[in-house]
């Protein structure tokens, strides 16, 4: 038979427990106050709420985008495509394009989200770009979402250049 004879000092016990308890409170105080009054930059804040737009969600949410136009208006995205212009545009208008494959005999077309930037003019047509903006609601011969593009810049060509018909599930998509 083990016997096991623990004896506790009490008051050693307490002032354990109660500095623990005191260092634990001031860490947490101490991340609140870097949280609450230590500027974060507003890119470390604008990139937590930007929504990732890939080959695999581009054109269910494409579909979803231009169904549901309100549910994205103020939505933050980035994006990869190329520069694709048609000829009624305005020298600041583009769509980020992507070509979807619409068939197994490999029939295509053109997708893509109209965008608007100054900066576009230096980009030439069929450039791969990403861009970071905000989806408003625009008009092209009717409504439709309308991104306002914050940032451009070049891009590779994705290992997968192409995009496949919406599946019907965006609610993975963004």
């Amino acid at each position: 038979m083990f016997v096991c004879n623990l004896k506790i000092n009490k008051k050693k016990f307490v002032f354990l427990f109660t500095s623990l308890i005191l260092v634990l409170a001031i860490l947490l105080m101490f991340l609140a106050f870097n949280k609450i009054f230590i500027n974060t930059p507003q890119d470390a804040i604008a990139e937590s709420n930007i929504y990732n737009i890939n080959s695999d969600n581009y054109t269910n949410f494409l579909k979803d985008c231009h169904e549901n136009i309100d549910k994205y208006v103020g939505t933050t995205i980035q994006i990869t495509g190329y520069v694709y212009r048609m000829p009624d545009f305005t020298d600041t208008q583009f769509v980020i394009a992507r070509t979807m494959l619409i068939n197994s005999n490999n029939k295509a077309v053109v997708v893509g989200l109209l965008a608007e930037s100054d900066k576009i003019k230096s980009f030439n047509n069929s450039t791969w770009v990403t861009c970071t903006g905000t989806i408003k609601k625009g008009n092209y011969n009717g409504d439709m979402p309308l991104l306002e593009v914050l940032s451009i810049q070049n891009s590779d060509i994705p290992e997968d250049e192409f995009v496949y018909s919406p599946n019907n599930t965006i609610n993975n998509a963004l």
